[in-house]
């Protein structure tokens, strides 16, 4: 009789093991199929029915990072940007120190003309990764635009020697130059941005300054 009771508990603890094992599969195949759909319809250009496919599964998966990443950037691409500036912030509260999730955040940001905290988001990118190009390229040009002009130096001159063939670093940077009263540098500079972008505007009119 004991071992009877002992093999039927073991019975049943296969069955419960089995039936809970297919479960999680289930829910793991509905989480996968709902982000490979999205995938499929946002490279149709279709980024509403993108987002509804992740939407009809969010809240068994509103902790995931990924969904989370992704609606922000599908609600972004429809111009929705409230929408697209809480899910990055969801994105960015499960990992903190996403460089993704805070550079996705400042598109809505800057498109709600949330200046602030599209520099504050930048600051934070800095803290994890010093030398990450397009936060010291864009804090930089929010400095320069500010007229922070030695902030402006400090983080373009970085982004400048990261990647010195980019029009934009050579552009600003020369041009933050200029404001210091550094004309040779601008000069320079504001050269290299017209060879990289020909009859550019913005490079033709400093380097009128500068001659």
């Amino acid at each position: 009789m004991k071992n009877y009771v002992t093999y039927s508990l073991l019975a049943i603890t296969v069955i419960l093991i089995i039936f809970i094992t297919q479960a999680g599969s289930l829910t793991q195949d509905e989480k996968v199929t709902a982000f490979n759909t999205s995938l499929i319809h946002e490279g149709n250009g279709d980024f509403n029915k993108a987002i509804d496919e992740l939407l009809k599964v969010y809240e068994k998966n509103k902790g995931s990072y990924l969904f989370n990443v992704r609606l922000g950037w599908l609600y972004y691409e429809t111009k929705d940007f409230l929408n697209s500036k809480k899910y990055y912030r969801e994105a960015v509260k499960i990992n903190p120190v996403s460089v993704e999730a805070l550079i996705g955040i400042t598109f809505p940001l800057a498109a709600l003309n949330e200046w602030n905290e599209v520099q504050a988001a930048y600051e934070n990118i800095l803290k994890i990764d010093p030398n990450n190009f397009t936060a010291n390229l864009r804090l930089g040009q929010i400095y320069l635009t500010n007229g922070s002009y030695a902030n402006a130096r400090k983080c373009l001159e970085l982004a400048n020697s990261l990647y010195p063939v980019e029009y934009e670093p050579n552009l600003s940077l020369g041009w933050t130059y200029y404001y210091l009263g550094n004309t040779a540098k601008a000069k320079e500079l504001l050269t290299n941005a017209l060879m990289l972008s020909p009859n550019d505007s913005l490079a033709t009119q400093g380097l009128k300054l500068v001659k």
